[in-house]
């Protein structure tokens, strides 16, 4: 075997390497694979191809961005037919991009979202993309220049959900050297010159030249990445082991207390919130991260900071308090009936009838009551609202419900959720906080019922 031979022997080893560290791709499985026609996407189709073990579907999406594009569609279409593999392809317009949406941006949200338009019609397990070592280099220059942080500098991942990518192992040269060597034809993109494309100039004016002077520096910056990444997930599992399993805490909900917040240094503040709020993954934006900063530097007490996926923040008294909106389930009330479960914001309501009389107890989700009382009105749960006004239990006039809030040290967060049962309008539970008088349990009582509620979200 001369070295030629060994040479491409030696790169389909590795690609192979590279596919079966993807554990979970087994033989048979049905694989998307998105083809522009170049260099890149074509060697991973060939690589792939000849492994035989798949099920392939080819994807093309054309960006109507140049005369070429028309022709390179064709090409992959051809290609395809002569593979005797499925062809899917997409024409999208820069026409209807958003106005201050980059064209790099625009064609990766749409080509992304058709790739998983035909995965779902398909029924493939995975999407497969040609991004390599190169790529990964330009992508973390560019998050430095963005300031997306820690996790920007990781770069792009080997695999996302059920996004796979076996080339990022490869250097653009590794692939170039591999493609002459097996003669096969591909497209050249000629708007990877244009220098007003940001990503353009850092591979054409900044890695290009610092290659010359350094060959191995794509390799340096990968493996750094990888260091990064390590480095991350050594941090995420000592917050998820030491700090997160600790507090208290739902899906929708936590709390932390500021005593300890703090005293954590940033990066850990920073990354402890976007665990909670379930954004590990996400790149974050400079603009996304200063705000962030800016509401944990602040410490002001009822200062809400809004976040970018439906959750905000509260610096509460003796909490950082988070919060996931859910206004689609509030409705204005619900009826509440014996034996029956309803559904109201986060909870779960009931009315039991009871043999039992009262225990005292310390869960305040849970109030026995005088069960004549209540049983010929009409009860309802909603949230409380301005003006409302009942009898705590022990006392003998009546009180504002906002006094009674304040007097409870709730924070902004826990009073826009307050839910109260009325019977004919009239409040008979603050519920989880304060029974009202009027349905106590006396020694008079004998019919008997527990007022029940359950947080289910």
């Amino acid at each position: 075997m001369n070295n030629w031979e060994m040479n491409i022997n030696s790169f389909q080893k590795q690609f192979n390497k590279q596919i079966k560290e993807f554990r979970n791709l087994l033989p048979n499985d049905k694989l998307i694979l998105s083809i522009s026609g170049g260099l890149d996407s074509i060697t991973m189709l060939h690589l792939i191809n000849d492994i035989s073990l798949f099920e392939l579907i080819i994807v093309h999406i054309n960006h109507k961005l140049r005369k070429e594009s028309d022709i390179e569609e064709n090409f992959v279409k051809n290609l395809s037919k002569k593979m005797s593999i499925p062809f899917y392809s997409k024409s999208i317009y820069p026409k209807n991009r958003k106005k201050k949406q980059s064209v790099e941006e625009w064609a990766r949200i749409e080509r992304y979202k058709f790739l998983d338009n035909v995965c779902q019609e398909t029924k493939a397990r995975w999407i497969m993309t040609a991004h390599h070592a190169n790529d990964q280099a330009e992508t973390i220059l560019m998050n430095i220049s963005r300031k997306t942080g820690l996790k920007g500098l990781e770069g792009i991942s080997k695999q996302r959900g059920n996004i796979l990518r076996p080339l990022l192992h490869f250097t653009r040269k590794d692939i170039e050297d591999y493609a002459i060597s097996m003669k096969y034809k591909y497209y050249q993109d000629s708007s990877n010159f244009d220098l007003r494309i940001p990503r353009n100039y850092v591979r054409n004016r900044i890695i290009q030249n610092w290659e010359i002077q350094n060959p191995s520096i794509i390799n340096s910056i990968t493996k750094s990445a990888n260091y990064f990444r390590e480095w991350r997930e050594g941090l995420d599992h000592l917050l998820q082991y030491l700090i997160i399993e600790n507090l208290n805490k739902s899906e929708n909900y936590f709390e932390i207390p500021i005593s300890s917040f703090e005293s954590y240094p940033k990066i850990v503040r920073l990354r402890l919130i976007q665990l909670l709020i379930n954004l590990p993954n996400n790149q974050w934006s400079k603009h996304q991260i200063k705000m962030l900063i800016q509401f944990t530097d602040k410490k002001k007490t009822g200062y809400f900071h809004q976040m970018q996926n439906g959750w905000r923040l509260l610096y509460d008294r003796n909490f950082i308090i988070g919060q996931k909106n859910n206004t689609n389930l509030i409705k204005d009330k619900v009826s509440l009936r014996l034996n029956t479960p309803v559904f109201f914001d986060n909870y779960k309501y009931e009315l039991r009838i009871t043999n039992q009389k009262k225990i005292m107890s310390k869960n305040y989700d849970s109030e026995t009551i005088d069960w004549s009382k209540l049983k010929n009105r009409e009860l309802s749960v909603r949230m409380w609202r301005d003006g409302d006004v009942f009898q705590p239990l022990g006392m003998i006039g009546h009180q504002k419900l906002s006094d009674f809030l304040i007097n409870s040290k709730l924070s902004r967060i826990e009073k826009e959720h307050q839910s109260v049962i009325t019977a004919d309008n009239k409040i008979v539970w603050v519920c989880g906080r304060r029974l009202s008088n009027a349905v106590r349990v006396t020694n008079q009582t004998k019919q008997f019922a527990t007022l029940f509620r359950e947080l289910v979200y």
